[in-house]
């Protein structure tokens, strides 16, 4: 099947948490992530076609311990069979420069 993605994704070899961006409530962990969408997996059972506020927490040793906020659209999710656990992609709708700046020198690909 042809990669449909513009940007390459960056797969996540460490722990990174999402968290509500208001409530810092664990939402869910980072699989994947490129400079225009995300891919988390989660026991929360979130909507398709829905805007989010997220923090995202980047483990320390992986740059320090870093986070950036960003609105992500949910564009679809996946549950997995015999858990309880989804699969949910995500394009990212709103992130600040110094985030988008922070963030491309953690995955290393963002075009600012």
């Amino acid at each position: 099947m042809p990669e449909k993605r513009s940007q390459p994704r960056k797969t996540c070899n460490s722990r990174i948490d999402i968290l509500d961006a208001e409530s810092n409530e664990f939402i869910g962990t980072l699989v994947n992530i490129s400079s225009s969408g995300f891919m988390m997996i989660t026991e929360k059972a979130l909507p398709e076609n829905y805007v989010f506020q997220f923090k995202i927490v980047f483990a320390p040793g992986s740059a320090g311990s870093h986070s950036i906020r960003l609105g992500a659209e949910s564009l679809w999710v996946q549950e997995m069979e015999g858990s309880n656990q989804r699969w949910i992609g995500f394009h990212v709708i709103d992130i600040s420069d110094t985030d988008k700046t922070t963030l491309g020198s953690l995955i290393g690909d963002w075009r600012v």
